[in-house]
C-alpha cells in the first residue's frame, strides 16, 4: 500500500505542474475577468461615495480652519492689510476695504493687496506675491488657501448691510463645474439668504426655491440627480461666521469737556459735547479698538481705550 501511494501521489503532483505550466484556458480567463468585473461594477459607487466623503470632509475641516482664522482678524487694528472684516462704511479714510468674492464662476487669476485670501495668508505668516498668480505654480501656499483640492475657489462673501451684526459665508463647491453650477452672484439679502439658510449638509436636501429661476433645468436637475432619494447638495460646503455689531453711550455730564470716541481708525469717529446727556454711537463692528478722550478740544487727554465686545456705556462727569 505504501509502495502504491508514493507513485500516485506523485503522478497527481506531476499532472498539477504541467497544469500550472500549461496556464489556464481562455474561458476560464474571461469566467475570472467577467466575475471581477461584475464585483467592480457593484463596489464603484460605494467606492465612489467613499472617495467624495472623504474629499468632503478633508474640505470642511480646511473651512473650519480658515474660520478660525478669519474670526481671529477681527481684533486686528490694520483695516487694510490683516482684519478681513473691513467693510466700506467700518474703516477710516486712510484703509482699503477687503476684496470678497463677487464671482460663483471665475477664478483669482492674480492677487490683490487686500484679497481676503491675501488677509488670510499674510495672518498664517504667508508673503503672498502681490499681482502673481495664486497658483500651485506661482504661490502654492496661496492657493491652498484660494482654491480646494478639486481647483475650485473658495468664495468668502459678505451680507449687504445689516442691523444687529455683519454675516459673512465661506462657500466651497465640492464637484467639477460640468457637474454642478453655482447661481451668478447678486448682491442682495434674498440672494446671500438663499445659502445661510439653507440646510446643505443633509444628503437628502432639495435646492433653494430662490435659485430655481437662476439656474437652468438641466443644472438644477444635476443637483437632485442621485438614488434611493438622495442628492448632490451636499456637495456644496458652507460655513457661516457672525460678526456682531454693538454701540458705546457717552453719558456727558460735565460742563466744559467734550468725549472724543475714535474706532474704525478713524479719529474722533464720534462725539459727544460738554453738558449733553446721553449720546449713542453708530453701531460698530466687535472687536474694535475704541479709544476715548476728553477735553475742551482735541486732541485732549485719553481717558479710556478697550476692545468692544457688548454694547458699552461710558459717563463722562
Amino acid at each position: 500500500m505504501i509502495l502504491y501511494a508514493y507513485p500516485q501521489r506523485h503522478r497527481l503532483l506531476r499532472t498539477h505542474y504541467r497544469r500550472v505550466l500549461r496556464g489556464f484556458s481562455l474561458l476560464e480567463i474571461v469566467l475570472v475577468l467577467f466575475i471581477f468585473g461584475i464585483l467592480a461594477a457593484a463596489m464603484a459607487p460605494a467606492v465612489r461615495d467613499i472617495v467624495e466623503k472623504g474629499r468632503r470632509e478633508a474640505e470642511l475641516r480646511s473651512l473650519d480652519e480658515l474660520a478660525v482664522t478669519i474670526t481671529g482678524s477681527f481684533d486686528n487694528t490694520d483695516l487694510t492689510n490683516l482684519n478681513v472684516a473691513a467693510l466700506p462704511g467700518t474703516i477710516g479714510a486712510a484703509d482699503t476695504p477687503t476684496t470678497f468674492s463677487t464671482s460663483t464662476s471665475a477664478g483669482y487669476l492674480t492677487t490683490g493687496g487686500t484679497d481676503w485670501f491675501v488677509k488670510v495668508a499674510r495672518l498664517r505668516g504667508i508673503t503672498p506675491q502681490i499681482g502673481a498668480a495664486p497658483s500651485a505654480s506661482v504661490q502654492p501656499e496661496l492657493a491652498r488657501i484660494a482654491f480646494n483640492a478639486l481647483g475650485n475657489a473658495r468664495l468668502l462673501i459678505a451680507a449687504p448691510g445689516e442691523t444687529g451684526r455683519q454675516r459673512i459665508l465661506l462657500v466651497s463647491l465640492m464637484a467639477r463645474s460640468d457637474q454642478l453650477a453655482l447661481p451668478a452672484f447678486e448682491a442682495t439679502s434674498p440672494w446671500f439668504d438663499a445659502i445661510w439658510n439653507h440646510d446643505w449638509e443633509s444628503r437628502t436636501a432639495i435646492l433653494p426655491s430662490y435659485w430655481g429661476s437662476r439656474l437652468t433645468p438641466a443644472q438644477a436637475s444635476a443637483w437632485t440627480e442621485g438614488s434611493a432619494g438622495l442628492t448632490q447638495v451636499h456637495r456644496l460646503c458652507v460655513r457661516r461666521i457672525v460678526l456682531p455689531k454693538f454701540t458705546v453711550t457717552v453719558n456727558n455730564n460735565h460742563a466744559t469737556d467734550s468725549a472724543f470716541v475714535s474706532f474704525n481708525n478713524t479719529s474722533p469717529a464720534f462725539t459727544a459735547s460738554a453738558n449733553s446727556g446721553a449720546n449713542v454711537t453708530p453701531e460698530i463692528l466687535g472687536g474694535r479698538l475704541i479709544t476715548i478722550n476728553r477735553g475742551t478740544s482735541l486732541p485732549g487727554v485719553e481717558a479710556l481705550r478697550f476692545r468692544l465686545r457688548e454694547n458699552a456705556t461710558i459717563t463722562v462727569q
